[in-house]
């Protein structure tokens, strides 16, 4: 046992330098189930579990306590492992299945960044692709990832929508080296904006949207671009002589370019129906998405802008914001775009159906949101193993769904806890059993004896002479029991017992039957079910598809906590979505 707590100590110091100088008991005892050979022996023994578990939590109280910079000093010289040597297994790993980044050995370090509005919850486009790759590129060359909240236009977003992005990244894993709020630099747009006119690559421009679309088509410059290119009228523009939608800032480009988008882009627009949910009315003029993108990037140093090729016309007015400051561009990667056919992925369907009330919010089961995906019971690590899968394709993808719920399926098959839930159910009586009373286990999670077992005591009553009891079966299972009872064949109630169906009364959803045996019989059909009496909860399902499944659930369930992974037998993995003790929700994540 010293030599394993020589193995826990190494393990709790190697997890308390990677999270700011606090180890993890439950960490560590996952990593020592996943790399100590061995290790899954010991704990099969409940008093060796249990004196394990005692001997991490002491000694991971023991790391705790101690400065991480002692943590790093102990760990380097004792164990000869350094932090730098950490990070670099964590993204060799990482690497497994990512191509190698375009010109990351042409820079000094590779940084990129996730660029989100606060207009909405995360969706399962934008995490897969945008967020994930981006993040783990970073990761991957030991480089620096920035989160960059994207909120300049305060007619789009919601104050509430910051903390979601934050929360949403958390949740799924993604962790940032540095937050930027474009909202701080108004500031700095407004001095950068003023070097522009200085330069003579800026001017005010007072035609309305059709108007300057007939000069961008003629490819002739509007009457103001000569006319009112003094900085003087930049700075009519922040003093309010200009009111909202009579004046934008443009950039002087080449009005005859090929690319129509191009020609004498805007910069930068006058709002003043709302006040900003972070500066209120403090700013009047406010940066468009391609301005302070590029800006941003700069003042960043970002070195690799991952994006989906939708925004091919973007980077074309990017770069050329980049001329006009003179600064080198970073090195841009295109991917294709994600197709979902089961569902609407744009924020605008969704903000439309909200305001409609045809959903009850961002994370209602029915949409592809990252915190209505993660509440139905798609484990994070399931977005993480899809985007290397997806990697960075230039081609479009129509992803379906169930490439996202065959890798979580992997996931959850060895975590989420088994318990039966029957919809609809018909009631069985059991005739002719042989015991007074009938002791029924069940695991929890059959890969996992450590994870303990459902266990019942199924009590028979007596009625004419003969011993009876009770179960609960679902309706889905009735075509099957009709055609066991034509065929004069068993059926097995999983971990229970062999029946024999005498009956099937559809109208009053009562099904008879005659016990046969305890053992298991080779050959017949199984099905699950729920005691009867006071051992069934109820029990409702929230489906994907807006529709709930009504049921009851076996006694047990009452255990499970909110937010647990569960395979509801026969129907599918989800999770608790709330326990109220007399009644249990569940949400469907996927068969």
């Amino acid at each position: 046992m010293e030599n394993l707590r020589e193995i826990i100590y190494k393990h709790a110091l190697i997890n308390a330098v990677t999270h700011d100088g606090r180890a993890s008991a439950a960490a560590v005892l996952k990593k020592l189930v996943m790399e100590v050979k061995g290790f899954k022996e010991i704990l099969r023994n409940k008093d060796e579990r249990e004196r394990v578990r005692e001997i991490i939590h002491e000694i991971v109280s023991e790391v705790n306590s101690i400065s991480i910079e002692l943590q790093k000093k102990i760990l380097a010289e004792k164990y000869g492992i350094t932090l730098e040597m950490i990070k670099e297994e964590k993204a060799k790993k990482t690497r497994e299945g990512l191509p190698p980044l375009p010109g990351a050995d042409k820079v000094k370090k590779v940084i990129t960044r996730f660029a989100p509005a606060p207009s909405g919850a995360l969706h399962i486009g934008q995490i897969v692709r945008a967020a994930f790759i981006s993040f783990l590129y970073a990761r991957m060359y030991n480089g620096k990832f920035i989160l960059r909240i994207e909120d300049t236009d305060p007619r789009r977003i919601r104050a509430v929508y910051y903390d979601w992005i934050i929360n949403d990244l958390k949740e799924v894993g993604i962790e940032w080296d540095e937050l930027v709020y474009e909202s701080d630099h108004f500031e700095i747009y407004y001095e950068l904006t003023e070097k522009l006119f200085k330069k003579g690559k800026a001017y005010v421009c007072l035609c309305s949207s059709e108007e300057f679309r007939k000069y961008r088509e003629q490819k002739t410059p509007c009457p103001h671009r000569d006319s009112m290119d003094d900085p003087i009228y930049w700075e009519k523009m922040l003093s309010g002589e200009f009111k909202e939608g009579e004046a934008v800032v443009r950039l002087k480009t080449d009005m005859s370019h090929k690319n129509p988008a191009v020609r004498d882009p805007p910069l930068l627009r006058i709002i003043e129906s709302v006040p900003h949910p972070r500066t209120g009315y403090k700013y009047r003029v406010y940066p468009l998405y391609n301005y302070a993108c590029a800006i941003e990037d700069h003042l960043s140093g970002v070195t690799h802008v991952i994006r989906g090729k939708e925004h091919e016309t973007n980077e074309a007015v990017q770069r050329e914001i980049y001329k006009a400051f003179g600064w080198s561009p970073p090195i841009t990667i295109q991917y294709g775009m994600i197709k979902l056919p089961e569902a609407k992925i744009h924020k605008r369907h969704i903000r439309a159906a909200l305001r409609e009330g045809k959903i009850t919010g961002w994370d209602d089961v029915t949409l592809p949101t990252v915190r209505a995906l993660l509440r139905r019971g798609i484990h994070p690590e399931a977005f993480k193993r899809m985007a290397i899968e997806l990697s960075v394709a230039k081609s479009d993808a129509t992803l379906s769904l169930e490439t996202l719920y065959s890798i979580n399926r992997q996931i959850l098959s060895s975590i989420a806890k088994r318990i039966s839930f029957v919809d609809n159910p018909f009631t069985m009586i059991i005739s002719g059993v042989i015991k007074d009373v009938v002791k029924i286990s069940m695991p929890w999670i059959p890969e996992k004896k450590e994870a303990g077992a459902r266990e019942y005591v199924l009590r028979t009553e007596e009625k004419n002479g003969t011993r009876m009891l009770s179960v609960y079966i679902a309706e889905q299972d009735i075509p099957l029991i009709k055609q066991v009872l034509r065929e004069d064949r068993l059926i097995r109630l999983k971990e229970f017992a062999n029946v024999k169906i005498e009956k099937v009364d559809v109208e009053n959803r009562l099904i008879t039957a005659d016990f046969h045996s305890f053992e298991v019989v080779p050959g017949i059909r199984k099905i699950h079910w729920v005691p009867g009496g006071e051992l069934a909860i109820q029990a409702r399902v929230l489906m994907p598809d807006g529709s709930i499944k009504e049921g009851l659930v076996e006694f047990l369930a009452q255990s499970l906590e909110d937010g647990e992974y569960v395979q509801l037998e026969r129907f599918g993995f989800g999770r608790v979505d709330s326990n109220q003790g007399e009644l249990i929700i569940f949400t469907f994540a996927h068969p």
